[in-house]
């Protein structure tokens, strides 16, 4: 086994994850940067400058929700010095690799819901068919906005969304 092949693997890989989109619930953590990190440090590669720019936009933005500064709160909990975390590249060959990248463009492609269709039955539940729009309606607006008072009330009163 070469290097150079798991560097092309790791590379191929870090190239599906730039064009997953961003999250629309703002986490601690991003799905997309940590995979890229680590896939980057896998793979000997150098973290993308576009990925490095859109994970500053993205901690200022957080930064704007959190008052808490993180990296300082880290380096008073944890003593030690920051270093790259380990990943253990010994264990990640150009086959476990191969099978990452085609697990990770199968959920790129939505080939399991196409697969695996999911029907009204279960989408519109008898008991409160209104829910996954609402919840969905919720998670597209990124949890950003809230429900006003009112209608809060109202929907505990009535039980109705």
């Amino acid at each position: 086994m070469s290097s150079t092949n798991l560097t092309k693997s790791a590379q191929k890989i870090v190239n599906l994850l730039q064009k997953l989109p961003a999250d629309h619930v703002k986490h601690f953590a991003s799905l997309k940067f940590t995979q890229i990190e680590r896939f980057c440090n896998i793979g000997g590669i150098p973290i993308p400058k576009s990925v490095q720019e859109e994970q500053l936009i993205e901690q200022k933005k957080q930064q704007k929700l959190i008052k808490i500064d993180t990296k300082k709160l880290k380096r008073m909990v944890f003593a030690e010095k920051d270093e790259a975390p380990n990943y253990q590249r010994e264990i990640f060959d150009d086959e476990i690799l191969t099978q990452q990248y085609i697990s990770l463009k199968n959920i790129g492609d939505n080939k399991w819901s196409k697969f695996y269709p999911i029907g009204d039955k279960l989408l519109q539940p008898k008991g409160n068919p209104n829910y996954y729009t609402r919840l969905m309606g919720d998670v597209e607006k990124g949890g950003q906005t809230r429900e006003s008072i009112f209608d809060a009330f109202k929907t505990i009163l009535t039980g109705k969304y």
